[in-house]
């Protein structure tokens, strides 16, 4: 299975968006804008299953999710108890930091502990309320897709609409006990890491 950052350049401004390829499959996590780039790696990935995955529903998360959608007739997924905020943006934040983004529904809403295929990738979900109210994290193949819940070193914001830090620490205890330290984690913001190297340097963990 191959990750790469595929909004590398826009971090000032958009989450980490991440291309997943396999053989048989092909996934994009959390396309914050539209770009060629995002558009091209799901026509040029045709002949596999895809799917656009939705960690959490903030902007920077979704934003070019629907005209991705539109324009390659690729499905959308995200948490069932966050699937509201993409038409919310009061919870999604749209218009607050960028233009407003037009709401939108999913195509597949996913439950705790789901469990679903994308062609030959097996995906676990686990909802990881704390950073908004039913953000997901996505296990595949070894490596967790953590959103804006873990970071390198450090987690998600609680401040914002449907954040709370007693869940937040719920939902990082749980990953904590779920997860292996040779997991590798792919955030929303910030460079990639691992399990044991949260357990070890990352203060909130302590």
């Amino acid at each position: 299975m191959k990750v790469e950052n595929l909004l590398t350049g826009h971090l000032a401004t958009y989450s980490n968006c991440y291309g997943v390829t396999t053989d048989k499959a092909a996934i994009i996590v959390d396309p914050g804008k539209y770009t060629a780039e995002l558009a091209a790696f799901l026509k040029n990935n045709a002949d596999k299953k895809r799917l656009i995955l939705l960690t959490h529903a903030h902007y920077d998360h979704i934003g070019g999710a629907s005209a991705l959608r539109k324009e390659t007739g690729v499905k959308i997924a995200i948490g069932k108890n966050e699937e509201f905020a993409l038409s919310d943006k009061s919870f999604n934040l749209s218009g607050r930091f960028t233009p407003e983004i037009p709401p939108f529904n999913a195509d597949y809403t996913i439950e705790d502990e789901e469990e679903f295929t994308v062609g030959d990738i097996t995906i676990t979900a686990y909802e990881t309320p704390g950073h908004t109210v039913g953000g997901m994290c996505y296990l595949m193949n070894g490596c967790l897709f953590s959103g804006d819940m873990l970071f390198f070193e450090t987690v998600g914001r609680t401040d914002l609409p449907g954040g709370d830090m007693q869940d937040m620490k719920k939902s990082l205890d749980r990953m904590m006990w779920l997860f292996d330290d040779e997991i590798m984690v792919y955030s929303g913001h910030t460079q990639p890491t691992t399990i044991a190297h949260e357990r070890k340097y990352n203060p909130y963990l302590r």
